[in-house]
């Protein structure tokens, strides 16, 4: 039985007070958007949380980190390890925190750049991330809304708005990012 209170407050001294914080909104989106879509909400309330768990870690401490588990680590992954932290965080969710459920699990690996192919529960949390209140970037406010009306149509927008704001910081991309975008402008 998943106890949604004792992983808060492991959670809580586990990661930084402002990622906390961040996990906490992300959670309650999710759990907003599970409740739209027919999902369980506790699934939903779990993935979020664990998220960013291995957000205590920098970015040096990931790459070591997921060497050690045996992850597999592609070179975009190697020049900004910080893209490891939704592996890693499956990983902590399922060893520290002992979740087992499949969707939970994927739903916190895809987070951060998607997949070609996402469960409702993976969109859920991958836009839970990018909508959540204190997010700002142009185009949220549409994106939010866009959540509640089409799931692919939404990550599909939110994954192009990440595309623009690192063209424009001369920032590269992260292939699975464009490959998560095209695949769902295709289901549009």
């Amino acid at each position: 039985m998943i106890n949604l209170d004792d992983i808060k407050d492991r959670l809580k001294k586990l990661l930084p007070l402002k990622r906390f914080e961040h996990s906490l909104r992300v959670e309650k989106e999710a759990v907003k958007l599970a409740r739209h879509y027919h999902i369980p909400e506790t699934k939903a309330a779990v993935a979020a949380l664990l998220h960013d768990c291995s957000r205590f870690m920098d970015g040096k401490r990931m790459l070591k980190q997921a060497l050690s588990w045996g992850l597999k680590i592609g070179p975009m992954e190697k020049f900004e390890p910080k893209l490891l932290h939704a592996k890693l965080s499956a990983v902590i969710a399922r060893r520290k925190f002992k979740i087992k459920d499949p969707d939970i699990l994927s739903a916190i690996e895809r987070h951060t750049v998607g997949a070609e192919k996402m469960s409702r529960l993976d969109k859920i949390i991958y836009l839970a991330d990018h909508i959540e209140d204190t997010r700002n970037y142009k185009g949220v406010k549409g994106v939010k809304k866009l959540a509640f009306r089409d799931l692919d149509a939404a990550v599909a927008e939110s994954t192009s708005s990440m595309i623009g704001a690192l063209l424009k910081k001369g920032l590269p991309i992260f292939e699975a990012t464009v490959k998560t975008r095209n695949a769902h402008l295709k289901l549009l």
